[in-house]
This record gives C-alpha cells, structure tokens and sequence, in this order.
C-alpha cells in the first residue's frame, strides 16, 4: 500500500493539518526502528529469527531481480502485536466508483491513512453521515515510494517468514514503479509481481515446499481476481440499470444487497473461505472495491509477468508505457497470436 506521505515533502499547503500530522507521525516511527542485524543477534526465539534472516534475505533476492531497495525494510519499527496503520476507504453507495482524494506526487487514491485508529474511525464516521459506503482497515506495512528508508513494522515478522517475503516483495514493487492515479493497477501489479517473486526466491533457496505453496497462493489469487472482476461487471450492470429505472436511493440499496448476498452465495460454491473473508463485516460498494483493487485484471497482469523475459524487464516496459502516456491494460493485456510464417489464417500449411 502506498501512503501519502510522499506528497507531505512535496506541498506542505495541500491538505496541510493532514499531512503535517502524517509526516510527524512517520518520523517517530522511523525513530523507532531497529537494524534487522541487531535484532537478529539477540534473537532467541527460533520463529523470529527465521523472519529476520528471511527479511535480509530477502531484499538480497529482490535486489538482485531489479526491485529498487534503497535502505527500505533493512530496519524493523517496534509496533507491538498490532498493525501500524489504519486505513480509511470509501465509495459511493448508488455506483461502483470510490471515493478519492488527491495529493501531488501520487495522483488520485481511494484511502486515507492514518497511524492511531481514533482518527481513522472519526474520518470515517464523517464520511459515512454523507451517506458514503466506509470501511476502516489495518494495513500491515506500506511504502512511501523510496521517499523514506521504510522500516518494516514488527506486526509483519509475528506473522512469520512467509508473510515477510510476500509483504516486502510487494512494498519494494511499489518503490519501484508507480503509476500516478493508477491505484488498483499499482496494487494488483505488486500482488502478482510478489507471489511470482516469492515462488522464485524459495526456490532458490532450495525450499521447494514453500516455493510450491507460493505457487498454488498465486494461482488461487488469479483464479479470485476472475471472480471479482466478473463481479465488478455484474455490480456495473446493476447500477447502470438502476440509473436507467431511476430508482430511489433506497430501493438502489435493498436491491444492492440482494445482488451482494447473492454474490457470497456463489463465490461460497467455489471458495467458501474467501466467501467468508469478502463478506466478513458486511458487503458494500466499499469493502468489494477495496478487495477488487488487489486484483483488478490480475489474469492478464499474471500473464503479462510470464511472458516477460525478467520482472525487471516488465517493470521497465510499464514505467515506458507511463511516461509515453500509454493504457496501462493495453500494455499487459494478451495480444493475439500470430501465425507462424508459412501457416495460413486456420494454422494449416500455407499454400
């Protein structure tokens, strides 16, 4: 995830009490940072040291396939047990369209975030009286695109080496390329980008039961992301209808949830434990918005990273599309075959 602190050093004035406090609030969790290496040397748990050595392992590894690391995640910040950051989203109940907010630097984004809940609870509640869908998330690490050495939040290292690699691999795809305004591509890449890199790091290490499992964790993620975006145009469909009946915000709403109960019903059939997780805490225009932008086309984005002679390689020819103003989804969508030279348009012999 990524947090505006960046936009904090380049316009003090925009949104300026926010960003203040954010910035201040980053500093004293930068200052609460640990060496991995020191923690490690006096590490006795054998779980906790496994995390740590899987962490500076790790940013090895990603340097190596062309993640830019700078000093991000070589220091650990003492968070106790609970995540560090407490993310606020929205979307608009009658459409399938977040609400957002703008900062320099990073374009639009459909969150804000905070570093006590408080806070984030009170934005939300003041979102929610203007009828806006809201939800209230712990983020368990970000990045602030290489404007800062980002520590890792010690919340990461209690969930175990696994999560340390997926996590730090996705925070380091972000600091090494960004799309401004391009939140659930941004996101969706590094999802993709971290499991292919997680099944490739095991594997180097010679794990190849955990290399299997990130495998299997990839596909499952592609296979969700197919649900979702199938949902995505369902729910897209159900508002244009909606529109075109015009119908009263709150028949919108009853009918809204109909078609979500719905949903869980048949993503349940398939996938009864990410049935639970969408639905956990009730669905709404917010919640589903906030799961789809992990994985927003991500078939064509996994597919794109499999065709592609490096990471490295694919993240260079997206950061081009960027700066020549190209569609991202074009970019790494799948082109159609070309006949082999000599075959004719069916694939037989040419004559």
């Amino acid at each position: 995830m990524v947090v505006a602190i960046a936009a904090a050093t380049a316009c003090g004035g925009c949104r300026g009490a926010y960003l203040v406090r954010l910035a201040y609030e980053e500093a004293r969790f930068l200052g609460s940072a640990t060496p991995a290496t020191e923690m490690l040397a006096t590490a006795q748990d054998p779980a906790r040291r496994r995390a740590l050595e899987a962490l500076l392992a790790v940013r090895t590894f990603a340097a190596q396939e062309g993640l830019n690391v700078k000093g991000s995640y070589r220091e650990v910040a003492d968070t106790g047990s609970v995540a560090p950051f407490h993310v606020v989203t929205a979307a608009y109940a009658d459409r399938l369209e977040p609400y957002t907010w703008w900062y320099p630097v990073i374009g639009a984004i459909p969150y804000r975030g905070y570093f006590d809940q408080e806070s984030a609870d009170a934005f939300a509640a003041g979102l929610d009286a203007e009828g806006l869908d809201t939800m209230v998330v712990e983020a368990s690490a970000y990045s602030t695109l290489g404007w800062f050495d980002d520590p890792l939040p010690s919340s990461v290292l209690d969930r175990g080496e696994g999560a340390v690699v997926v996590t730090v691999l996705h925070e380091l795809v972000h600091q090494t390329f960004f799309a401004p305004g391009e939140v659930a591509f941004n996101e969706t890449l590094a999802t993709a980008v971290a499991w292919r890199l997680a099944e490739r790091y095991y594997a180097s290490t010679g794990d190849a039961e955990r290399a299997a499992k990130m495998d299997k964790a990839r596909r499952a993620w592609v296979a969700r992301s197919d649900v979702l975006d199938a949902t995505a145009e369902r729910l897209r469909a159900f508002f244009a209808d909606a529109a075109t009946r015009r119908l009263a915000r709150e028949q919108i709403l009853e009918e809204r949830s109909a078609l979500y109960a719905d949903v869980l019903a048949q993503i349940e059939k398939v996938d009864a434990t990410f049935a639970a997780d969408l639905g956990e805490g009730g669905l709404d225009n917010a919640s589903f918005l906030a799961s789809h932008r992990y994985a927003t086309g991500g078939r064509a984005i996994d597919e794109f990273l499999a065709q592609s002679p490096s990471i490295a390689a694919a993240l260079a020819r997206l950061d081009a599309a960027v700066a020549s103003k190209q569609d991202l989804r074009a970019v790494v969508a799948p082109q159609p075959a070309v006949p082999a030279r000599g075959e004719g348009a069916h694939g037989g012999a040419g004559v």
